[in-house]
């Protein structure tokens, strides 16, 4: 049942790419809380909580299979950012790269007819379109609204309201 250690190490590299989308998503947290909006700060909190749990089901499925998980360094990110829109622009530039991340370590399984790595990034693929939709969703509306500070603290109100996923909210 050993896995394959080139799909060992493309796994690895998806895990730390996660881990490092959660530390980016934890420096938004600290940026929308030095801004006081709260709500913002609540929504990308969530957002670091998922990426950890994505981390968290590669890690197992890795070790589920046989293979050694090999965690790396993470890049320290930057919190600091010029406007709303701006981090909205940086989460969903970084979830197009998690996206291509992810199609290439299945474009891998594919090619090696690992049928088990192919199933089991099927629920990665789903997911990071969700990722992009709402990521583009949200950027769209923090644009709509852009100087109007009422527009936007009414979208902070919104964000607060998140719920986890499974419970009918995005993300």
């Amino acid at each position: 049942m050993a896995i394959d250690p080139k799909i060992q190490a493309a796994i690895n590299k998806q895990i730390n790419h996660e881990m490092t989308a959660a530390y980016n998503y934890l420096a938004m947290v600290v940026y929308f809380d030095q801004i006081n909006l709260a709500g913002f700060a609540f929504w990308m909190q969530k957002q670091h909580e998922e990426e950890l749990a994505h981390a968290s089901k590669l890690f197992k499925y890795l070790s589920d299979r046989g293979g050694v998980v090999e965690l790396e360094a993470i890049p320290k990110p930057s919190a600091k950012f010029d406007s709303v829109a701006q981090v909205f622009e940086a989460a969903l530039a970084m979830e197009q790269a998690n996206t291509a991340s992810i199609n290439s370590v299945y474009a891998l399984a594919k090619e090696m007819n690992d049928y088990a790595t192919l199933s089991h990034l099927q629920w990665f693929l789903d997911e990071q379109v969700e990722e992009e939709k709402t990521m583009e969703e949200t950027l769209g509306l923090v644009r709509f609204v852009g100087d109007d500070k009422s527009a936007l603290l009414t979208l902070n109100n919104q964000m607060a309201n998140r719920q986890d996923e499974g419970e009918g909210a995005g993300g």
